[in-house]
């Protein structure tokens, strides 16, 4: 039987991934798997602008830049796991788009986010959700779609833009591992879930580290790990640390709280600064 070249694509990336994976995962783990931190927050409200288009055959958010001057610039957006039609990341991506960027942010959970069957302290609403199993169809779902759909993106905007990824918890994986490659010009994330020593050894790109100051996912000496590493390998990155904020503040601030709403938009602003640093 022929396999049509997307079916090959996909085969070949699947095992390019799969090599990737295991010496991540055999690699001592920094940044932990899904908690309850991971769903916990505040829904923000407000009117998103951009629009559900499908590239490489997944739904996406796409917003276009406000203004645009110069060198066409992308951000690659790998939500959380609330995904990236979720109200809090739609505004977030639009916020980016307002600082000259075309943003993407592709729905690797395929029309299925946490959101659908837990509440915030990630108790099920159907008591036979199987956690577990969830988090590992999306991971497969994602190693599948990502490589794929990041072609498609870069074959849309051609080759003389200017690439960035920027990953939040769950996503924080795919910045992490673009960001080892040529195709993005910098990488950045926020609270990270699921990351190892070999992320940060194999990094190529300049990386923003924005993070919460109490997080069990990324603890303190995690993070100071991290550092350690990048800083041994010569690496270019920055770290910051928001007192006074827990996992998921870069999405999900509480807005009746003026110190968790300050992080949030100084995270983003910083983000969007660095991106420009290596993007103009």
């Amino acid at each position: 039987m022929m396999l049509s070249s997307r079916a090959v694509l996909g085969f070949i990336f699947a095992l390019s991934w799969v090599s990737f994976a295991f010496g991540a995962l055999s690699s001592p783990a920094l940044a932990g798997a899904l908690t309850k931190n991971c769903t916990q927050g505040w829904r923000h409200s407000g009117t998103a602008t951009g629009k559900n288009v499908t590239i490489a055959g997944v739904s996406t958010y796409l917003v276009e830049p406000t203004h645009r001057t110069g060198t066409k610039k992308v951000i690659l957006f790998y939500s959380d796991v609330f995904g990236s039609f979720f109200i809090n990341n739609q505004l977030l991506q639009d916020y980016f788009a307002s600082q000259g960027y075309y943003v993407l942010g592709l729905d690797y959970f395929f029309g299925d986010p946490i959101g659908l069957h837990v509440d915030q302290d990630l108790h099920p609403f159907d008591p036979n959700f199987d956690l577990t199993a969830w988090v590992e169809k999306s991971r497969r779902q994602a190693a599948q779609a990502v490589p794929i759909w990041n072609k498609a993106v870069r074959k849309r905007y051609g080759p003389k833009a200017k690439y960035n990824a920027v990953g939040y918890c769950f996503g924080a994986l795919y910045s992490m591992e673009i960001g080892a490659t040529d195709d993005v010009v910098a990488a950045a994330f926020a609270h990270p879930g699921d990351l190892t020593e070999a992320h940060f050894t194999i990094l190529t790109k300049p990386l923003l580290m924005s993070c919460a100051e109490i997080d069990q996912m990324f603890p303190t000496p995690s993070r100071n790990r991290a550092v350690d590493l990048l800083t041994e390998n010569n690496k270019t990155y920055h770290y910051q640390v928001f007192s006074n904020t827990t996992h998921g503040f870069a999405t999900r601030s509480n807005p009746d709280d003026p110190n968790s709403v300050w992080s949030m938009r100084e995270s983003a602003r910083s983000v969007a600064g660095w991106f420009d640093r290596f993007s103009n």
